[in-house]
């Protein structure tokens, strides 16, 4: 039976929960109903982005938490939302992007005015990428799934809603799964990855159920460290104040990928140089100097007092049932985080 059936009547939803509460108890990752829930529509997601053409025909590579836990096994917790990068140069609509990057970096003037055009082209094809999607979902036939653009986000933000059959009280876990949309990607760095449900894990489920899978372009391992270590250091150098509810997720992340990640390294001159370039370029932010990396002043480790808050909400994505065991506490991360910043400054002031 597929498994989004079971979403049509009350009855049915009654069953889905309960095969869900069964998949719990057996699943060796130790995920709740809730997150197992997630899960599926994550999956399917993914299969409609990427199997049937929602993404009009453009570049995209999948990337952040959900691609490193589905696509490479890297870390081991439940990464809820679908992160995107579309190739800036699809949106630029340039046929020539060497010469579009020439033109459009030669100076800050030409980078303010690129940033604002592509802000509008992003918002207007996420507008209709919306359309595409909400007609797509209408097919289900199920009450309450639907798509919309967050307020302010300028079309990078998707949020998609489900029906819940699956809850958990002061569960970390948002309620609806997002997209985050970006023309961040300069290159075309993606390999080719298969995703299944975790539910697919449960023969018992598995056997007796159509489950979704998909094929997707997930960013290459190379560029997502390259992602995750400039965001990093962006976070801990940033002049305005950081927001950290669900932030401390990414320093559990560089932690996993520079012990776990075996495809990918951060000697890798080619993404390293590519990410500072893109980032510096198009993303700049207040009090943030990416190109300090490149001489080997790389900074992971934040100070004190925003140091204690990641800590609290890696304290609360712990109790909120986010990984799949218990993971190392905050202290042991940060402190492999250090030595692993002066490892990679090292290598950076080496190769200068």
């Amino acid at each position: 039976m597929d498994i989004f059936n079971y979403y049509k009547t009350d009855a049915k939803r009654a069953e889905l929960k309960s095969i869900l509460d069964y998949a719990a108890q057996n699943s060796e990752r130790g995920l709740g109903a809730n997150f197992l829930e997630k899960d599926i529509w994550v999956t399917e997601i993914l299969r409609l982005l990427y199997e049937e053409d929602l993404l009009d025909g453009h570049d995209v590579a999948f990337k952040g938490g959900t691609a490193l836990s589905k696509c490479y096994s890297t870390i081991e917790r439940f990464s809820e939302d679908i992160d995107l990068s579309i190739h800036w140069a699809d949106l630029a609509e340039s046929g020539d992007e060497a010469a579009a990057w020439a033109q459009t970096t030669k100076s800050r003037s030409q980078q303010d005015k690129f940033r604002r055009a592509q802000g509008k082209r992003l918002e207007a094809w996420a507008n209709d990428f919306v359309q595409r999607l909400n007609k797509r979902l209408s097919d289900y036939g199920i009450e309450g799934l639907s798509a919309e653009i967050e307020d302010s986000s300028g079309g990078e933000k998707i949020d998609i809603h489900f029906p819940h059959v699956a809850f958990q009280d002061g569960s970390y876990q948002l309620e609806h799964v997002l997209l985050e949309f970006g023309g961040r990607n300069r290159g075309r760095p993606t390999v080719s990855k298969p995703v299944t449900t975790y539910l697919s894990e449960i023969d018992e489920v598995s056997k007796s159920h159509t489950l979704p899978k998909a094929a997707v372009e997930a960013y290459h391992p190379d560029y997502i460290i390259w992602e995750k270590l400039t965001a990093l250091h962006q976070f801990c150098t940033q002049e305005n104040p950081l927001d950290t509810v669900r932030v401390s997720r990414h320093w559990y992340d560089v932690d996993c990928i520079l012990r776990n990640l075996k495809e990918g390294t951060y000697q890798s001159t080619e993404a390293l140089e590519n990410v500072v370039a893109m980032k510096s370029a198009r993303w700049a932010t207040r009090g943030v100097s990416f190109e300090d990396i490149l001489s080997g002043e790389l900074v992971l480790i934040p100070h004190d007092q925003l140091l204690d808050d990641i800590k609290r909400d890696y304290d609360q994505s712990v109790s909120g049932g986010m990984f799949f065991s218990a993971p190392d506490s905050f202290a042991d991360i940060i402190e492999r985080l250090a030595e692993q910043q002066g490892l990679i400054n090292g290598f950076l002031k080496e190769r200068c």
